[in-house]
């Protein structure tokens, strides 16, 4: 549904998201109507204290919340594949490096790391076009692999002892030949499974990021104006909380 929505949003949107309308500032849903500013049909939702619309701007919210997690997601999903199935089946001290690097990464607490992250390279390698994307989605991708890669390596480990395994390594199949053919295919489950689960998270974390100010948009200095997500209208509703809740 939210990728439907994503890909119709210019369609459905009554109003550009980035249009400022300096007579139409801070306007209530169209559903309040008070003395001093009464809501309209044109816009649904209200505006926000430049006077865009708010609707549209959730619409719009939604295609940066689906691209971002239809892209962070698969690159966490391929780097945590490789990486567990490559230390799952070596076994031995690259499998020790491993697991002594994942609990040093798990000892400190995802959000956390991302936000270390995305404050320490946001604007540095980034073209403006992007607006934190590209560093949002590094970001997930770099502290999100790590529970992957330890699902598929314990799978791995238990696919290693299965007779088709030993077979394979009988008539003198290569590793990477193993992995790619024989072992890939019966976690592909797994793969799957934490790619669906792991969407809604970057949606939320995104949301979450934003309303601190270190989101896409990077709303503290300005970049609400170029790019619209949920988490920047977050930041910007924060100041409007008395007025109007509804942001």
């Amino acid at each position: 549904t939210f990728s439907l929505l994503a890909i119709i949003t210019p369609w459905v949107a009554p109003h550009d998201p980035y249009k400022m309308r300096v007579s139409d500032f801070n306007l209530p849903p169209m559903w309040v109507q008070s003395t001093s500013a009464p809501g309209v049909a044109e816009y649904p939702l209200g505006t926000d204290r430049y006077g865009r619309d708010v609707f549209s701007r959730l619409l719009y919210g939604t295609r940066t919340a689906m691209f971002l997690a239809l892209t962070a997601v698969p690159l966490a999903a391929f780097i945590g594949t490789l990486i567990g199935l490559i230390t799952g089946y070596a076994g031995g001290r690259i499998d020790a490096v491993f697991m002594l690097f994942t609990d040093m990464l798990n000892s400190l607490p995802g959000i956390m790391f991302l936000v270390i992250i995305v404050l320490i390279f946001r604007g540095l390698f980034t073209p403006s076009w992007v607006h934190g994307l590209f560093t949002l989605i590094v970001g997930f991708a770099v502290v999100a692999w790590v529970s992957l890669a330890r699902l598929i390596r314990i799978n791995v480990l238990q696919l290693k002892s299965q007779l088709f395994i030993e077979a394979a390594v009988g008539i003198g199949a290569s590793p990477w030949r193993i992995m790619t053919r024989h072992l890939l295919p019966n976690v592909l489950h797994v793969v799957l499974v934490w790619i669906i689960n792991n969407i809604p998270v970057v949606i939320l974390l995104e949301a979450v990021l934003g309303y601190i100010g270190v989101g896409v948009t990077g709303a503290v200095d300005g970049g609400e104006f170029t790019v619209v997500s949920w988490g920047g209208m977050f930041f910007s509703g924060r100041s409007l909380m008395s007025r109007n809740p509804l942001m």
